[in-house]
């Protein structure tokens, strides 16, 4: 995906969002830990909360949970149903922008699985690579680059 242009002269801001990278979909013949969040296949409109680790099996589960609690076996791993708004499910704990000379982070925030960063400044007709470094409420930090393009308008 190619971000927009920013004029120099124009603060622009950026999103990440996370989600994908929060709540993986439930891989087949796949190791999976306690605590990982997975989305149903296909997709119920709940998440399912690794609560015994192990290996998915083979083929997908014949039916998924529909509600808070209720669990599933697959393969070696027992997942249980949580509703997206549970306080449990992983959301984007803290993020770290490096901003590189030139540009200026002029604000960032993030609200639950997507990250936002005000840029100011740039030279017209360079491009920069901005990294942020996520730290999620479960799991390790997680890290994308994005490239912001300058360009007067």
């Amino acid at each position: 995906m190619e971000l927009d242009a920013k004029d120099p002269d124009v603060p622009a801001t950026y999103s990440i969002d996370w989600h994908d990278q929060l709540i993986t979909p439930a891989f087949r013949e796949y190791n999976f830990e306690t605590g990982n969040f997975v989305q149903a296949q296909p997709d119920t409109g709940w998440y399912l909360e690794c609560t015994t680790a192990g290996r998915t099996a083979r083929h997908y589960p014949t039916r998924w949970p529909r509600a808070a609690g209720q669990t599933v076996q697959d393969g070696s791993v027992v997942w249980t149903c949580r509703h997206p708004s549970t306080s449990n499910v992983p959301t984007v704990q803290s993020a770290t922008w490096t901003v590189p000379d030139g540009l200026t982070l002029d604000s960032q925030s993030e609200t639950d699985s997507v990250t936002n960063i005000v840029l100011s400044g740039g030279i017209d007709g360079l491009d920069y690579d901005v990294l942020c470094r996520m730290t999620p409420s479960v799991g390790s930090v997680i890290e994308k680059t994005i490239t912001v393009r300058v360009r007067a308008q």
